[in-house]
């Protein structure tokens, strides 16, 4: 069963849910990162935002149908009310994060948006929120900490569900010793997160290493472990190719689904004709890595 904080209204969480009781969930909620995926323009600029919100129209136009929850976030995704683009049946989870990053770059830090307010989440419909937190092994917890405080008071706040995402990275100037190190900082990110209760947690995909999904299954029952109720896996970090069989080897271990964006749609993003890419290749990818968590292939 799910590990609810103790203010989340029952059935909330199956608003995200596939009828199987599984997570089929589409990220939208990039924002510098998707600029970047543009490329820049003939005078060496990046698109404008309006670039990114028509993309955004596009896909949850597109996709949605096939998802049973779309994350977006405010400023690019969300206007005032349900996006008219957004299938019916589908969960609506808003991003609470302000990501400070240039186009094309790793993200530097965090802070709370305190324009998704509890009046928002209510106006636009929403199920859940989600927040991104970046975790390294010996700084930074007390700024943690209080960003996923206020973000589980929001959701308390406003009846809705809380999905916690942890991304690692080593210490400010380091590298990690080698890759046991970084799937052993997954695991322990997972281990300081899950302790605020959210409903639904993201991780990287454990144990995954470029081209070696070897480790994925016994690492994702080391994440099950640790995670008492449901988790997801991310595509960021892994080749696009890998990432079926690695949401394969991730459920095995015990993962309750997917919540991911680029794996899906971003070779769609600077295509000239972006509808039609995510027409004849997403739909695909997102049904199969559904049918994956279904266990119906």
């Amino acid at each position: 069963m799910t590990q609810t904080a103790g203010a989340t209204p029952s059935g909330v969480v199956q608003k995200l849910q596939t009828p199987t009781g599984h997570y089929a969930m589409l990220a939208l909620d990039q924002r510098e990162s998707m600029r970047g995926m543009f490329g820049r323009l003939a005078d060496g600029a990046f698109v404008g935002d309006d670039a990114l919100r028509t993309f955004k129209r596009q896909a949850i136009a597109t996709l949605s149908p096939y998802a049973s929850a779309v994350l977006i976030d405010r400023p690019f995704g969300l206007g005032s009310s349900r996006p008219a683009e957004l299938a019916p049946d589908p969960g609506l989870i808003v991003a609470i994060d302000v990501l400070h990053q240039v186009p094309g770059e790793d993200i530097s830090h965090i802070t709370f948006d305190d324009l998704v307010t509890v009046e928002l989440l209510r106006q636009v419909g929403a199920d859940a929120i989600k927040l991104l937190v970046l975790w390294h092994p010996q700084s930074g917890k007390a700024e943690r900490a209080e960003l996923v405080e206020r973000a589980m008071n929001r959701a308390a706040e406003a009846g809705v569900a809380t999905l916690i995402e942890g991304i690692v990275g080593p210490e400010p100037d380091k590298s990690w010793a080698g890759e046991a190190e970084r799937h052993d900082a997954i695991l322990a990110c997972a281990q300081e997160l899950v302790a605020y209760s959210p409903d639904i947690y993201k991780a990287q995909v454990p144990g995954y290493t470029p081209g070696d999904l070897s480790e994925v299954a016994a690492q994702s029952k080391l994440m099950s472990a640790i995670v008492v109720g449901d988790w997801v896996v991310l595509s960021n970090g892994v080749e696009r190719d890998h990432f079926a069989p690695a949401v394969a080897q991730a459920t095995l271990g015990g993962a309750s689904g997917f919540l991911a964006g680029r794996a899906i749609w971003a070779d769609a993003v600077p295509e000239d004709d972006p509808a039609e890419a995510l027409r004849d290749r997403s739909i695909g990818r997102l049904k199969a890595l559904t049918a994956i968590v279904d266990g119906e292939s």
